[in-house]
């Protein structure tokens, strides 16, 4: 059987998400994505320079930004991939 690992949500990520709350279809989506990044992290390659060992995963045009330490899978961002990486 293949680990799951843990998740950790940072402030950020909760204030992020909030925003889009009241989307239920955006929000479902969410949900779906990360099961299947702490199913499967490595599977999303890590980014490089200022955002070197971070990793992300687009849902529609949002983009989640998360870090894998250990067993556990850190959430930073979930923001508009025009606003995500600055």
């Amino acid at each position: 059987m293949k680990m799951r690992y843990k998740e950790r949500y940072t402030k950020l990520f909760l204030k992020d998400v909030k925003v889009i709350k009241k989307d239920k279809v955006l929000l479902d989506r969410l949900n779906k994505k990360i099961d299947q990044i702490l199913e499967n992290p490595e599977h999303y390659p890590p980014k490089r320079y200022e955002l070197k060992g971070k990793r992300s995963a687009h849902v529609g045009s949002y983009v989640i930004l998360f870090e894998v330490v250990g067993e556990i899978v850190i959430f930073y961002r979930y923001r508009h991939h025009d606003h995500v990486y600055k």
